[in-house]
């Protein structure tokens, strides 16, 4: 069984893929596979050097950093980027999902609908955060105001995104009720249950 995770930045939804971990799926994200990809993946270290310059190469691949001062601020450049990597991702996601032997295998989406790919797993879950608690935590992180919003430009607002999905899991509560939605969430997808209706979509 596949799940994919998506959810607004600063949602909590890699918490809640660590969660999904806990109990037994094998997890995945596309940030990870991202990472991985800048710093081994020759084809786009070398494509990315060429487009955007040889200063955002750092002494293992691409220096994330470096090249965030390129391409944020400026979305033709950061359409350009997700040009590049998008594909690799995607394909790299199929990849680690019919090499993994484990029963339930989740991976975090940011861009899970956004990319069309909402049909290419058995479950999706988004994870949706109340406004405030989203500034709050992003402020943690470093992420001011309007880098935020300059994020949430390039995603689908965060009630479109629980239209899409099969299962909406509400983080307005703290860690030990967002635990028990994720328990809630195994049990469901356990055993093939398939016992979704439409008052049961939020958790």
């Amino acid at each position: 069984m596949t799940i994919a995770v998506t959810g607004p930045f600063a949602s909590g939804k890699s918490t809640f893929v660590r969660m999904l971990g806990d109990l037994g799926a094998h997890t995945a994200s596309a940030d990870g596979i991202v990472h991985d990809l800048l710093r081994w993946n020759t084809e786009a270290i070398e494509e990315i050097a060429e487009r955007f310059g040889g200063e955002v190469l750092g002494e293992e691949g691409v220096d994330r950093k470096a090249l965030g001062r390129v391409v944020f601020g400026d979305p033709a450049k950061l359409t350009e980027l997700e040009g590049i990597l998008h594909p690799l991702v995607h394909d790299e996601t199929d990849r680690l999902m019919s090499f993994c032997c484990c029963e339930v295998f989740v991976v975090e989406i940011p861009l899970l609908f956004e990319a069309g790919r909402g049909e290419d797993f058995d479950h999706t879950v988004a994870v949706i955060v109340p406004a405030e608690r989203q500034r709050a935590w992003a402020a943690e992180r470093g992420v001011d105001g309007d880098t935020l919003r300059a994020i949430e430009v390039r995603q689908l607002p965060p009630g479109e995104k629980a239209n899409r999905a099969d299962v909406v899991v509400e983080n307005d509560g703290d860690l030990d009720r967002l635990k028990e939605k994720a328990g809630e969430l195994w049990a469901r997808v356990s055993g093939e249950k398939s016992s979704e209706g439409g008052d049961e979509k939020r958790t």
